[in-house]
């Protein structure tokens, strides 16, 4: 191996390793409110990621709905995360029209499990240790949403 390559290794190794080490994982929900990942620690976390011209992100909306209800009881706590840069008063009024019950993050800023997807919507399943599990890229479906509860946090 040539020392170009051995350098290159090197730095690959190091950049890769120091990005685990970044900022806590944060989000600002839409009425400003900050939390961190490690606030929902030892509960099952569904991130969803939609945007209001996304019509697949809109009909999936009722039944994450039922899942933030669930989670009243045994389900995961859900979180609704705004693809586009809205403010605090553009959710909150995105959040009523939709009749979104779940909270409703504006961003998420530091070392989350996951990367910002490319497509909408896109769901992650995050476990009580903070670790992404699972993820669908898509419309949810009901199945879906069954197969996780059977598969995660149900019997």
């Amino acid at each position: 191996m040539g020392r170009h390559q051995s350098l290159f290794l090197a730095v690959s190794f190091l950049a890769t390793s120091l990005a685990g080490c970044g900022d806590a994982a944060t989000l600002t929900l839409s009425d400003g409110e900050r939390r961190e990942l490690s606030d929902y620690r030892g509960q099952w976390l569904v991130v969803n990621y939609f945007a209001e011209w996304c019509a697949p992100c809109l009909r999936e909306m009722p039944l994450l709905n039922e899942l933030n209800e669930l989670s009243e009881a045994e389900g995961p706590v859900v979180l609704a995360v705004s693809f586009d840069a809205l403010s605090g008063p553009e959710l909150q009024s995105l959040k009523t029209s939709y009749q979104m019950t779940m909270p409703v993050a504006a961003s998420l800023e530091g070392s989350w499990p996951f990367e910002t997807p490319r497509a909408l919507p896109t769901t992650m399943v995050i476990n009580p240790r903070g670790n992404l599990v699972d993820s669908h890229q898509g419309e949810l479906k009901a199945e879906d949403l069954a197969r996780w509860q059977a598969q995660y946090w149900g019997d």
